[in-house]
C-alpha cells in the first residue's frame, strides 16, 4: 500500500540575495532525511519513533505531498506521491501535529460533514458517516462549536476528519499528544481496528509503550536514517520488555550518532 524506497530530503538554506527577507536559523544544508526505506501493507499499523529532530515530521509529510523529496521515491497504492500528488491525497487521511485543519465557528458534527462532502460523499453519506465517527471517539454528546473544544477533543475530531473518506492509508503525527489516557487507548484500539479492516495505519508517537502495544512493526529513525525496523516481538519477549528496549535503543543510537 505504501512504499517509501531510498528517500532523502535536503533543506537548503535560500539563496543570499533572499536572506534579508527569509527568517532562517541555518546557513548551510540541512538534511533531515538519508536513504529512509520503508513500507506499510494493509491491514499491517507501523508506528514511527524516535528523538525530536530525528525526521519523522518531514517523513509524514513527504509521504502525504506536502514536501517532495530531494532523492528517492513514495508511492501509495502504486502512484508517485511526486508526480501524482492528487490520487495519492485521494487514498490517505492525514492528521498532523498541532493540526490547524478545523473551523472554529462550525461545530464538530458540521466540520466533518464539511470534509465528508470535499471528500466526494453525498450529503447522506456525509452526515452518517460524520455520527458513526463521533460516536466512536466519544464526541457524540458534545456536538459543538470548535471554539469551545478542548485541546483533546480537537485532536479527537481532528482522527475522525482524516477517516470522513474512508481512506485506505491513514497517516497520523502525534495523533494522542493531548488526549487522556482512556482516550489515548481508545485511539490506539481504533487504529487497530482500521487495520484490521484492511487499511494500512502509519503512525509517530514518542509514547513508546502505546507504540509497542498496538504496533505491527516499529521502524526508529535516528538523525534522518533508519535505526530499527521489526516485530515488537523483535525487541522482547513481554511489552514493557519490548518498550524498554526500544527506549534503550534510541538512547543508544542518538549517543552513537551525536
Amino acid at each position: 500500500m505504501l512504499e517509501v524506497a531510498d528517500v532523502s530530503k535536503i533543506y537548503r538554506p535560500p539563496p543570499g540575495w533572499l536572506r534579508p527577507l527569509v527568517r532562517t536559523a541555518v546557513s548551510q544544508p540541512v538534511t533531515a532525511l538519508a536513504g529512509v526505506s520503508l513500507g506499510v501493507e494493509r491491514g499491517e499499523v507501523v508506528g514511527l519513533v524516535g528523538p525530536n529532530g530525528a525526521g519523522k515530521t518531514t517523513l509524514i509529510k513527504l509521504i502525504s505531498t506536502l514536501l517532495h523529496p530531494t532523492t528517492g521515491r513514495v508511492l501509495v497504492d502504486g502512484w508517485d506521491a511526486t508526480r501524482q500528488s492528487t490520487q495519492v491525497r485521494q487514498r490517505l487521511g492525514l492528521v498532523l501535529e498541532g493540526d490547524q485543519g478545523l473551523y472554529d465557528r462550525l461545530t464538530g458534527r458540521q466540520n466533518l460533514e464539511l470534509y465528508g462532502r470535499l471528500a466526494n460523499l453525498s450529503r447522506a453519506a456525509s452526515r452518517k458517516r460524520a455520527g458513526e465517527l463521533l460516536e466512536l471517539l466519544g464526541l457524540a454528546g458534545r456536538d459543538k462549536l470548535i471554539f469551545g473544544y478542548s485541546a483533546g477533543m480537537k485532536a479527537r475530531l481532528s482522527i475522525c476528519r482524516a477517516m470522513m473518506g474512508d481512506p485506505p492509508l491513514i497517516i497520523l503525527d502525534e495523533p494522542t499528544r493531548s488526549l487522556d489516557p482512556v482516550a489515548s487507548r481508545d485511539a490506539m484500539r481504533m487504529f487497530r481496528g482500521l487495520a484490521d479492516e484492511g487499511r494500512a495505519v502509519l503512525f509517530s508517537n514518542h509514547r513508546l509503550d502505546e507504540v509497542v502495544n498496538v504496533s505491527t512493526r516499529i521502524v526508529a529513525i535516528i538523525a534522518g536514517r533508519v535505526a530499527f525496523s521489526g516485530a515488537p516481538a523483535d525487541l522482547g519477549p513481554s511489552q514493557g520488555a519490548a518498550a524498554q528496549a526500544l527506549s534503550d535503543l534510541l538512547e543508544r543510537e542518538a549517543r552513537a550518532r551525536q
